[in-house]
C-alpha cells in the first residue's frame, strides 16, 4: 500500500516535470480497449504443472476504458499518462474444490511515453512505440479462503501502433503488452499457501485512443 500512494505521487509530480517547453500545452482524450490476460501460478508441490495441486487456466477476456492526457515534450517523444478502468476475470483449478474464477475490476495510472517519427509530422499515417509502466488497485472480491491475492499490480508497459490523422482529431490504435512486476500471492492462511509460489498477472491489449490537438 504505500509503494501504491508512493507511485500515486510520482504520477503527479512527473507532468510538472515534463513541461520543458512554455508553449506546448496538454491535450485530452479517450480510448477503449479489449484485453486478454494470464494468470501465471508457481506450482510448488511438483516440478510438472500438470499436476500440480493449483493450475491456472486458459487466458481470461476483458474490456477498458478510460481518459487520457498528452503533450510533447521533446521531437517526436510525447508524454502520455492516463486513468484507466478495467476488468478481466480468469479461472484457476483446485485439486479438491475444482475451478474457481476469479475477478479483477483494476483503476489504473498508465504512464507513458510515445515516439514517433517527427519529420513525418504531416503524414496522415506514422507508426508509434510506447513504453513506460502503471500501478493499478483491484476492487473486486475473490474467494480468499483458497488462496489470496494482493490488491495492487505494478507493471512495465510497452506497445507498438499507428497515429492516423484526420483533420484535427488523431486516432491511436495500438497494441500494448503489460508485465506484471509484483507477486500477487499473498500468504496468510489460505489452503493453498503452501503449493503456490509466485503469482502475476500479464495482460495484452488492443487499444484505440482518440483526441483533438484543437487550432
Amino acid at each position: 500500500m504505500r509503494n501504491f500512494f508512493a507511485l500515486l505521487f510520482l504520477f503527479f509530480t512527473v507532468p510538472i516535470l515534463a513541461q520543458s517547453k512554455e508553449n506546448e500545452r496538454f491535450v485530452f482524450g479517450f480510448f477503449a480497449g479489449l484485453e486478454t490476460q494470464s494468470l501465471g501460478v508457481q506450482p510448488l508441490d511438483t516440478r510438472e504443472p500438470e499436476k500440480a495441486a493449483v493450475q491456472s487456466g486458459r487466458l481470461g477476456m476483458g474490456t477498458s476504458v478510460g481518459i487520457l492526457t498528452r503533450k510533447k515534450i521533446w521531437r517526436g517523444l510525447f508524454f502520455q499518462p492516463a486513468l484507466a478502468m478495467s476488468y478481466a476475470k480468469n479461472q484457476i483449478n483446485f485439486r479438491s474444490e475444482g475451478i474457481r474464477t476469479f475477478r479483477f475490476l483494476d483503476a489504473e495510472l498508465p504512464v507513458h511515453f510515445v515516439a514517433t517519427n517527427w519529420r513525418r509530422n504531416d503524414f496522415p499515417l506514422r507508426g508509434c512505440i510506447i513504453f513506460g509502466g502503471r500501478m493499478g488497485w483491484n476492487f473486486a472480491a475473490n474467494p480468499s479462503n483458497l488462496l489470496k491475492i494482493t490488491q495492487e499490480r505494478f507493471a512495465l508497459d510497452l506497445g507498438l501502433g499507428a497515429e492516423i490523422k484526420v483533420g484535427r482529431w488523431r486516432l491511436q490504435p495500438a497494441f500494448v503488452y503489460s508485465h506484471g512486476l509484483n507477486n500477487l500471492h499473498r500468504i496468510d492462511d489460505a489452503q493453498y499457501d503452501e503449493v503456490v509460489g509466485k503469482m502475476v498477472r500479464d495482460k495484452l491489449s488492443l487499444r484505440i485512443s482518440v483526441w483533438n490537438i484543437g487550432k
